[in-house]
């Protein structure tokens, strides 16, 4: 006997089998089934091959019973044909719980990583404000021309990435291109147009720019936190505010999904 053959016969076995048995399952070896056949993929059963139940930390979960075992038969492989008893009820504590606990394992991380992600947006968010207010207390000191070379010099040195930071600060960002060349090569000459007043912001925001983004320096290295000391701005005040405001914001997201994701009313159709 040919295996073409031998694979007719035993599909024409199981098909026989399925018919005389409505609560069999069929089973696969593969862990990604896919196809129209109702057959289950391996990663969503436990086969179980004991008679009497184990117990004991030693036992595995295929030695142990539960109240969902089913009657399966193997759709393919080599164990294809062969009747088998399974628990694919993926709620059982029994022969399942590794999978719960991974999952709950996987919820809390995900969890954990976005209130993690949603701490450093806030802080983010702060340590910016904090940036504007300070830059809202420079006042220039230098002649009008010394701060403008001061301001090339610190404008000039800024890596793309912080220039880019700087047009957008500046209402100068391409929104289609958010690292646009020409529109970094414009935040570059800013110092030119400026006044006194305008220099003297423009080379602290160019000093503090690259630490408005950092959430982990300690405040004696901080240049920021150097700065708002400085300029003797209430900290605890402003994170409380921006604080407040990020609530306010994803209060109205959570608003706004949850009435995109209400049906919407159907009207009955009909002729009179």
């Amino acid at each position: 006997m040919d295996a073409t053959c031998f694979n007719r016969k035993l599909d024409a076995h199981i098909a026989q089998r399925v018919t005389k048995m409505p609560n069999l399952v069929m089973i696969s070896q593969n862990y990604n089934s896919t196809g129209d056949a109702p057959i289950l993929a391996r990663r969503n059963y436990v086969e179980v091959v004991t008679r009497k139940p184990k117990k004991g930390k030693d036992a595995r979960p295929e030695q142990r019973l539960c109240d969902h075992l089913k009657p399966a038969i193997h759709a393919d492989g080599m164990e294809k044909g062969r009747l088998v008893k399974i628990c694919a009820n993926l709620d059982c504590k029994v022969h399942f719980g590794n999978r719960q606990k991974e999952e709950e394992q996987r919820l809390q991380f995900k969890t954990e990583k976005k209130a993690a992600n949603r701490k450093m947006k806030q802080t983010i968010s702060f340590r910016h404000r904090l940036m504007a207010d300070v830059l809202k207390r420079v006042k220039p000191q230098f002649g009008t021309e010394q701060m403008r070379m001061v301001a090339c010099f610190a404008l000039r040195s800024l890596p793309h990435e912080l220039t880019c930071r700087l047009a957008k600060r500046h209402g100068l960002q391409n929104p289609k291109d958010p690292r646009d060349y020409q529109m970094a090569e414009k935040a570059r000459t800013l110092y030119k147009k400026a006044d006194a007043a305008g220099l003297a912001v423009l080379i602290f925001e160019a000093m503090l720019l690259g630490s408005a983004e950092r959430t982990t320096e300690s405040k004696d290295d901080d240049p920021l936190s150097i700065a708002a000391a400085l300029f003797k701005i209430d900290t605890k005040a402003l994170r409380t505010s921006v604080a407040k405001e990020e609530q306010e914001k994803a209060r109205k997201k959570a608003k706004k999904t949850a009435a995109n994701e209400k049906p919407k009313p159907t009207g009955k159709l009909g002729r009179k």
